[in-house]
């Protein structure tokens, strides 16, 4: 008679094969794999998209009007933001590239922009999101061209920089246990998002908040108190500067409306097929509830606080930059792509966790609810394609333009400090003495010849030497309707700004062909010599209700 065998371990059972047949192992690395290779593919297809972009408007501040080795230009606001590290990273890309190729450029600002979609699928899957849901909706993000030009133009690293450094800072501070290492790279991570830009702060609430849900009061005060010291001396010692005397308090209503337009514009971008925007803030609203009511108290604590707090931080960061910009550009400027862009990242874990609540509870119809982020890639592939074509022919106009200036024999005659591009207020950093001395050190590469329109723009743009008068301006009446003058070398035209001088500017155009046109802004001098002539010229206010005020020339 055999003996009865012992009972032993029961068998260990396998976990169930996800929809498509595969272990659950095999498929989450299978969806990882997926995701990288959709980062490959985003990143050729991103910086081939941006490759006919040029320098405009906001990088002439650090091309031309910064310098690496002055540590006020490395501190010093940028339209009230701390931008250190882009300031940096534009001087090394000088160095290195100058203006021979806006490549390297587009190359960093796709780098930061993939880098925020890598971090954000960590986060959906420390909030135990599926794998393939996940990969769909970081892969959306990957390829999310609504949010263009955080995507391919360089400068805005200033903000997609402050994004990834802010998640990296979220993803270490999120662990149990004392205060360690971790904490310590966090808060340096934390410290180098303030250093890009204003959506910094906005990250730092949310990694105080999610650190305080997870870990304490303590945690929480360490992370978010360093961040706050830091950024506090460099506003006392700097930066407070950039908020000068002409700032106003936007209206609540104004800023709620941007915030709502920010809010609206993000959902329709992550949905792009009208009507899917809408279905997607349903499931949101739905689905998060669905996911957190089973869950105990511990894995809610563990799972749900980096979550919500960047959920948080999107309604928190239209609000913030709707207090600074509203007033000057209007509730309807949220839905430029720079802000959808970081509200999106902001709202996409808690939308892929309400979006997984609802596929499992689905059953084999689940997928179908994943495709909803799959359906808006070719719309947001498309909609980048068309940002950057249409910019293209801008961008090469301009690009001859400026490379040509420092070679036009007029340069030669006229002062170094004339300003050829005044009518952005960061492209007129760039000086003709700069030009000529980027020409020299090789830095600025030969064009190639200037159609006869091209070279009397060029004439045109050097005409005029802005500078400060010893004494203010004397004798001023309000600019309401056009004057047209003729100036010859050496004549002057005086103005000075009203009581808003952000808004007063005197706009000079040319009355002979191409009819070009040239802003000046009283922050760079009240006086304009011309430097050739005759010159016939209409000078007119910019703002017709904030008139610039023309002065009698001096005595």
């Amino acid at each position: 008679m055999s003996r009865a065998r012992a009972p032993g371990p029961p068998a260990p059972t396998e976990a169930p094969a996800p929809p498509g047949g595969l272990p659950g192992d095999r498929s989450a690395r299978a969806a990882l794999a997926v995701f990288a290779g959709v980062l490959a593919v985003a990143f050729v297809l991103e910086v081939y998209l941006g490759r006919r972009q040029w320098f405009s408007r906001d990088e002439w501040a650090f091309l031309a009007g910064r310098e690496i080795g002055d540590v006020r230009d490395l501190f010093r606001d940028h339209n009230t933001h701390w931008t250190t590290l882009p300031v940096v990273a534009y001087r090394l890309m000088w160095t290195v590239f100058g203006l021979r190729t806006y490549l390297p450029y587009t190359a960093m600002a796709v780098t930061a922009h993939l880098t925020c979609a890598g971090l954000l699928r960590v986060v959906m899957r420390r909030a135990q999101v599926a794998p393939w849901t996940a990969t769909a909706a970081a892969s959306l993000f990957a390829l999310f061209g609504a949010g263009e030009s955080n995507v391919v133009w360089g400068f805005q690293v200033a903000f997609t920089g402050a994004l990834a450094l802010g998640l990296a800072h979220l993803l270490l501070a999120d662990h149990d246990g004392p205060l360690g290492r971790r904490d310590a790279l966090g808060v340096a991570s934390g410290i180098g998002a303030l250093a890009c830009s204003g959506v910094g702060i906005v990250m730092a609430g949310a990694v105080t908040l999610s650190t305080l849900l997870r870990r304490g009061w303590r945690a929480a005060a360490f992370h978010g108190g360093a961040l706050a010291a830091t950024y506090a001396t460099w506003w006392l010692a700097i930066g407070r500067e950039g908020f000068g005397e002409d700032e106003r308090d936007a209206p609540i209503a104004d800023v709620a409306a941007f915030a709502a337009h920010g809010l609206r514009a993000a959902f329709g971008a992550l949905g792009q097929v009208p009507g899917v925007g809408l279905v997607l803030a349903v499931i949101l609203a739905i689905g998060l509830p669905l996911a957190w009511a089973p869950l105990g108290r511990d894995r809610l604590r563990r799972e749900a606080p980096p979550v919500v707090s960047l959920a948080l931080a999107a309604p928190a960061f239209l609000v913030v930059s709707g207090t600074g910009r509203v007033e000057l550009l209007g509730a309807e400027y949220a839905r430029t792509g720079r802000y959808v862009h970081v509200v999106a990242a902001l709202l996409l874990p808690a939308l892929a966790v309400a979006l997984d609540a609802i596929r499992v509870r689905l059953g084999r119809a689940g997928p179908v609810v994943v495709v909803l982020l799959v359906v808006a890639i070719p719309g947001n592939v498309a909609a980048l394609a068309q940002w950057a074509d249409e910019g293209a022919p801008i961008a090469r106009r301009y690009r001859h333009l400026v490379l040509a200036i420092p070679r036009d024999p007029l340069a030669a005659e006229v002062p170094r400090g004339v300003r050829p591009d005044t009518n952005h207020e960061d492209a007129a950093e760039m000086t003709l003495g700069w030009l000529l001395d980027g020409v020299r050190s090789g830095r600025l590469p030969d064009p190639g010849p200037s159609s006869p329109r091209e070279r009397a723009e060029i004439a045109f743009r050097l005409s005029f030497l802005q500078t400060t008068p010893r004494t203010p301006p004397r004798d001023c009446e309000p600019l309401v309707t056009p004057v047209t003058r003729t100036l010859r070398p050496g004549d002057r035209v005086r103005f000075r700004p009203t009581l808003d001088r952000k808004a007063t500017k005197l706009r000079v155009t040319s009355l002979d062909p191409p009819r070009t046109r040239l802003v000046f802004e009283p922050v760079h001098g009240t006086v304009l010599t011309a430097t050739r002539g005759p010159v016939r010229v209409e000078l007119a206010s910019e703002l017709v209700f904030f008139p610039v005020e023309l002065c009698r020339p001096a005595g």
